[in-house]
Order: structure tokens, then C-alpha cells, then sequence
């Protein structure tokens, strides 16, 4: 038997399996359409050190890693102390008025777009934690709290954003542990290898009650 006579001798089973392999190639390039069009809607920021070496000194970047710009809204500190957990706004650099003329708003306020693929460079570790900490009642000095009583254990960034043309802003947040080196001086070590992004309606609420707070 020739093979156009066993296609022919076989055509009614052949056919509906022609169709279903035809239907599963047209649902796997459905698939990698949806994946690449949900990997540019998916926005992503990333909080890191600019400078690793320089310990708290080092300024922290926020990076916007997504296909398209953010606005970025506004940036809150977590402190965790043996006291408690504070929650702290951390929008405002804190220059003094003299410096105010010369320094670009988006650096002055940690406020404003940011474009695909760039960088904003909040204060260093050190002022955040120092302003954060004096605003919630804890002074620290060299990366401590003055009060010998208190143990400061972690900061953590909450940079809040809306992506697009999204109505609803996000989180982005990174989780810093303190902790002591050899010399006694105190550093900063991430938690976590990337930065959480939080939108949940729980976390919805809570941005809310921030720019009621301080917005």
C-alpha cells in the first residue's frame, strides 16, 4: 500500500488528530503572546545599595526595571526596634532652604516619574535612618539608638507607585536587618535577594491611611 493510499484509508482518524495538533500549537503561541504581554504589564522596582562598601553611607537606589514609567508617590521607613515598629514618612530629603534652589525637586522630595530603566537616588542609609528614627521618637547615633535600653534590629523601604495607566498604587519593599561588624559599628544587611511588590487590599488600606496621615 502506497502512502497516498494510507492516508487515504485512514483520513477519518487522521483529520481530527491533524485538528488537535494544529489547536495545541495555536494555544502554545497563545501562551507566549500572554506571557510576554504579562511580563510588560507586570511592573517592577528594585531597591538596592548604590555602594555596598560604604556601609550605611551608601545611598539607596530605587530602579524602575518595567517596560514602562512609574510615578513614584511617596516613600515610608518601617523601624524595628525592641520597642515597637514605627512607621515614618521618608518622601522629603530634609535639605536645608539654601540647597533647595539647587536641588532637582525629584531628589528633594523622593517624588515624580521615573522612565523605564532609570534610577532615583534616595538620601544615604545613614540620613534615613537618622530622620526616621528622630521622627519616631528614637535618636541613633553611628547607626544606634542613644537610648542603651533600645536595640535597633531592621529598616524597611516601602516605596509606594502607580504603573501606567493603573489606578490602584503598589509597594515596593525591601526588608534591612542591622547588624554589627567586628569594629562594633553597625551595618546594613538585606533579607531578602529581591524587592516584594505589595498590592493586596489589605495593603490598599494601608496606603490610604498614610496619605490620610501624611499625605
Amino acid at each position: 500500500m502506497g502512502v497516498t493510499e494510507w492516508f487515504a484509508a485512514n483520513a477519518q482518524w487522521i483529520a481530527p488528530v491533524t485538528s488537535i495538533g494544529t489547536m495545541m500549537i495555536w494555544i502554545f503561541y497563545a501562551q507566549l503572546l500572554y506571557s510576554s504581554y504579562a511580563r510588560q504589564a507586570r511592573a517592577r522596582i528594585l531597591i538596592n545599595r548604590a555602594v555596598g562598601e560604604e556601609g550605611l553611607d551608601s545611598p539607596c537606589l530605587v530602579c524602575n526595571m518595567s517596560s514602562e514609567s512609574v510615578y513614584v508617590y511617596f516613600v515610608m521607613v518601617r523601624l524595628e526596634t525592641s520597642d515597637g515598629e514605627f512607621f515614618v514618612p521618608a518622601t522629603d530629603c530634609g535639605h536645608v532652604s539654601a540647597e533647595r534652589d539647587q536641588a532637582d525637586l525629584s531628589r528633594r522630595t523622593h517624588q515624580g516619574p521615573l522612565a523605564s530603566g532609570c534610577c532615583m537616588q534616595l538620601c544615604s542609609f545613614k540620613d534615613t535612618l537618622d530622620r526616621a528614627a528622630r521622627i519616631a521618637g528614637a535618636p541613633i547615633k553611628d547607626g544606634r539608638p542613644t537610648d542603651p535600653d533600645v536595640e535597633l534590629n531592621a529598616m524597611e523601604y516601602h516605596v509606594i507607585c502607580i504603573y501606567g495607566s493603573d489606578k490602584r498604587p503598589f509597594g515596593a519593599i525591601r526588608r534591612f536587618e542591622t547588624k554589627p561588624d567586628d569594629n562594633d559599628q553597625y551595618h546594613l544587611v538585606a533579607t531578602t535577594t529581591d524587592t516584594e511588590k505589595r498590592s493586596s487590599l489589605r495593603y490598599q488600606k494601608q496606603i490610604a491611611q498614610w496619605l490620610q496621615n501624611h499625605g
